[in-house]
């Protein structure tokens, strides 16, 4: 136990070292420090118990979870995608109508140590629904992050900003693994002080957001002209789509639902649980800055995302044929380069496409496109419990999810083939 600690520990330290390197070497300001470290913990809060709300549900009462059946799991798993695919969209006009960005993320963290601490109180299907919806609204600021910080770069600056905000939630993943595995490292989990601790931090984060500043131009406001501009861009829609595709495959292959499927299907332990999402961050913090200070300019961006995209391939092919727990554990770091690489460069790509003036309007189409893919990744488990009870070509139920997303993955290197350019 102490071991894997101390790992946690020297990558903690190891990412604040890359950390203050890139402070230092693009000068930023104590502003831009401030949106950083709010945004470590805020996604510390959000790593702790996102991943294990799933697991919590289905987990027997003896050994601290609620037994639920794995659909009612699955439904509690989508709320997080849903409230996602509601709001993302919405947040975005009325932060140019109020001219507020600051108060969105204040109610996210509100949300969060209200819905924490009834799950602490009072487990059940109901408080847990609300708080994976707090966890959605919570992983939606992550898109508002990208824009407050964004918006104090110039414009030929976004992708830095975007690789400097990608250190964020790997910082955090390391702070929220050891926390997690001590909580539920014994036959007993204490699922329930998990919420409690995250209702804490949010409390914690919550005050320090006050010190943020707002940046939104005075002189900036939502108009349905901007939409109708922005909607009329056929490669920005066209990026949509891809991004669409790139979160459903990310999150029905991931987090909750790639826990809970090492837990009940290749009975790994506390410690591979727990590490898990660590697995995953950290390929992807290497891919998303190589992909913006290497790939993309030695390989272009379409042979970059059809690299990216066949790692990922890779991954789900070893899961739909081997039943190895250390080796999908393993290989489950291409599923995190994958992703890391190909979300870099589609967000980056899609606030490059517009003036400053519509990047509020642009990434909330953008984020709603994505939530779209959030929301059914969690829900596809639904309609597979419904009605894939024997497995879909030959492989059993729980891996029909692998051939589904190796299906997209292989639609989405075809549309990349086709309409991305490097230019």
């Amino acid at each position: 136990m102490s071991i894997k600690i101390l790992i946690s520990f020297f990558m903690i330290f190891f990412i604040l070292g890359i950390v203050i390197y890139l402070t230092k070497k693009y000068k930023l300001s104590k502003d831009q420090i401030l949106i950083f470290s709010v945004l470590v913990l805020f996604w510390s809060i959000l790593s702790i118990i996102r991943a294990y709300r799933k697991l919590y549900a289905i987990t027997p009462i003896e050994q601290g979870g609620l037994s639920l059946s794995a659909e009612l799991a699955a439904q509690i798993a989508a709320a997080y995608g849903l409230i996602s695919f509601l709001f993302r969209l919405p947040m975005f006009f009325m932060s140019d109508l109020f001219k507020k960005r600051r108060i969105f993320v204040q109610l996210a963290l509100f949300m969060l140590v209200i819905s924490s601490v009834a799950v602490f109180y009072n487990a059940s299907y109901t408080t847990l629904y609300f708080s994976s919806l707090a966890l959605g609204l919570g992983a939606t600021m992550l898109a508002m992050f990208n824009v407050i910080f964004s918006e104090t770069f110039s414009k030929d600056r976004a992708v830095i900003s975007v690789s400097i905000l990608s250190a964020a939630p790997l910082l955090a993943e390391f702070i929220a693994a050891p926390i997690q595995y001590l909580f539920t490292f014994g036959e007993y989990k204490y699922y329930n002080y998990m919420w409690l601790l995250a209702g804490i931090m949010a409390m914690i984060a919550l005050l320090l957001s006050f010190q943020m500043k707002d940046y939104v131009e005075k002189n900036k406001s939502f108009s349905f002209e901007k939409v109708k501009v922005v909607l009329k861009h056929k490669s920005f829609l066209y990026l949509c789509l891809l991004a669409l595709l790139l979160s459903f495959i990310k999150f029905s292959t991931s987090g909750a639902n790639m826990l809970a499927y090492g837990k009940t299907e290749l009975n790994m332990n506390a410690a591979m649980l727990a590490y898990m999402d660590t697995v995953f961050a950290v390929p992807q913090l290497i891919s998303g800055i190589l992909v913006g200070t290497y790939f993309s300019r030695k390989l272009g961006i379409q042979k970059t995302l059809l690299l990216l995209f066949s790692t990922s391939i890779l991954f789900f092919v070893i899961v739909l044929h081997i039943d190895n727990p250390y080796i999908i554990y393993f290989s489950y770091l291409l599923n995190g380069f994958f992703y890391g690489g190909v979300y870099n460069i589609l967000i980056s790509m899609a606030m490059q496409y517009f003036d400053r003036e519509y990047r509020s309007v642009s990434m909330g189409i953008y984020q709603a496109f994505f939530a779209v893919g959030i929301y059914y990744g969690d829900y596809v488990y639904v309609w597979i419990s419904r009605h894939v009870k024997s497995g879909l070509l030959g492989f059993e139920q729980s891996k029909s999810i692998f051939l589904i997303t190796l299906i997209l993955t292989v639609i989405s290197m075809i549309l990349v083939k086709i309409k991305i350019k490097d230019n």
